[in-house]
C-alpha cells in the first residue's frame, strides 16, 4: 500500500456568504452552524483517521490566511502550509500542492478535499476514501466522488457514470456543468448520474503526467519556477483555470465512486435551508434571534444574542446581521452578492 496523504482546500474567499464571510476571515474559518468547529476543523476532523498523523496533512492556503489556519489547527506544522501566492482558479493550485507533496512523498496517493464542505456520516464518508485510495493505486488513475442526487440540483457539476472498474468504482463518460433545471431533472431520473463533489484522489505521479499532458502552458512554468525556488515571482503570471476545466473534462484516466455519506457545498446563504432545521410553522430558517408575523420561506441570521431580527410581510429573503451591516437579498439573487462587492463603497467598509 501507498503513502496516503491529504490536502486541504482552503484558499476561497466566499464572498456568497457575506457579510459573515468577509475577506480577512472567509467562511472555511467559520463555525456556520455554531457546533464548536469551524469548516476547516471539521474537515480535519473528519480526515485526520485516514493518514498515519497531523504529518500528512497538508493545508493550501492563501497568504493572508496562514495564520488563521496555524490558530485553528494547532497541531498542524507551518512546514505543512502551501501558500498561494495569489489565486488562479483550483489547477494551479492543485498544481503547486502537487509538485510539494511529490517532493516529500513522491510514491504516496493524496486526497484533496475542500475546506467547506459539510459531511454527514463521517465513517462512511472515510470507508468511501479508502475504495477511491484503491482504486487509484490498482488503475494508477484519478478518482472522483459522486453523490447521489436527491433533488434537480442546478448548482452543482454532474458526472455521468460508464461501465464498472473494480469492485465499487465506475469509469467517467463526462462530466457536465451546472444544467437548468429541465436536464437536471432528467439527470436525477436516469440514475447514472451523480452530483461533482469535488473529492479526488490520486497517485501523485498521475496528476503531475496529466497536467503536464493536459496543460502544459501552465505546468512547464510553474515546474521550472518550483525547481528554481521562484513560485512566488511565476505564480501570478500562470494561466487561470479550474482543475474540472485542466484535467477531468480531457484525461481518459478519471474514475468516479459513488458517495454513500452526506454531503453539502456550502456554496452561499441558501444552503442553510438544507443543513438546519426549518420552522414549521412557517418555514423560516433562523440562527439567532428572530420575532416575525406573515413572515415565510425566509433565512434569519444573527451573529449574536443581542441582535433582534423583526420582519413583518416578507417572503423569501435572506436577512443577515453581522457588527455593523445589516444585508437583505432575495433568495434567487442570491449568487450576485459578489456582484456587489464590488461597489467601492463597500470596499471602504469594515464588517466589525
Amino acid at each position: 500500500m501507498s503513502t496516503f496523504v491529504a490536502v486541504i482546500m482552503a484558499g476561497g474567499k466566499g464572498q456568497r456568504f457575506w457579510p459573515l464571510s468577509t475577506p480577512d476571515k472567509p467562511k472555511q474559518f467559520l463555525d456556520l452552524e455554531r457546533t464548536g468547529r469551524t469548516l476547516i476543523q471539521s474537515t480535519y476532523d473528519r480526515i485526520l483517521p485516514l493518514v498515519a498523523g497531523p504529518e500528512a496533512i497538508f493545508v493550501a492556503t492563501a497568504q493572508p490566511y496562514k495564520d488563521l489556519v496555524l490558530e485553528q489547527l494547532p497541531d498542524l506544522s507551518e512546514d505543512n502550509l502551501i501558500i498561494e501566492p495569489v489565486g488562479r482558479d483550483s489547477a494551479p493550485a492543485v498544481a503547486l500542492a502537487s509538485l510539494t507533496l511529490h517532493k516529500r512523498y513522491p510514491d504516496a496517493v493524496a486526497g484533496f478535499f475542500s475546506a467547506d464542505h459539510r459531511i454527514g456520516l463521517p465513517g462512511e464518508f472515510r470507508d468511501t476514501i479508502r475504495q477511491a485510495t484503491e482504486l487509484a493505486q490498482s488503475t494508477a488513475g484519478i478518482v472522483t466522488i459522486g453523490i447521489q442526487p436527491s433533488w434537480p440540483a442546478t448548482g452543482y457539476g454532474y458526472i455521468q457514470a460508464g461501465e464498472p472498474v473494480g469492485e465499487h468504482g465506475y469509469r467517467v463518460l463526462q462530466f457536465v456543468e451546472k444544467p437548468n433545471a429541465k436536464r437536471a431533472q432528467q439527470y436525477l431520473e436516469a440514475g447514472h448520474y451523480s452530483w461533482n463533489a469535488g473529492i479526488f484522489v490520486w497517485p501523485l505521479k498521475t496528476i503531475l503526467q496529466e497536467l503536464e499532458t493536459h496543460v502544459p502552458d501552465l505546468m512547464k512554468p510553474l515546474k521550472e519556477a518550483f525547481e528554481q525556488g521562484k513560485v512566488a515571482e511565476v505564480f501570478p503570471t500562470l494561466k487561470k483555470i479550474s482543475i474540472d476545466f485542466a484535467v477531468m473534462e480531457r484525461t481518459d484516466k478519471v474514475y468516479v465512486i459513488p458517495g454513500d455519506f452526506e454531503w453539502d457545498d456550502i456554496g452561499d446563504w441558501v444552503a442553510l435551508e438544507r443543513l438546519l432545521k426549518q420552522n414549521e410553522s412557517d418555514s423560516n430558517t433562523v440562527v439567532g434571534n428572530h420575532v416575525g408575523l406573515e413572515t415565510a420561506g425566509n433565512i434569519i441570521y444573527t451573529e449574536t444574542e443581542d441582535d433582534v431580527i423583526v420582519t413583518l410581510g416578507v417572503e423569501n429573503l435572506v436577512v443577515v446581521k453581522r457588527g455593523n451591516v445589516v444585508m437583505l437579498v432575495h433568495k434567487d439573487r442570491i449568487q450576485e452578492i459578489k456582484h456587489i462587492l464590488e461597489d467601492e463603497r463597500l470596499a471602504t467598509i469594515s464588517v466589525s
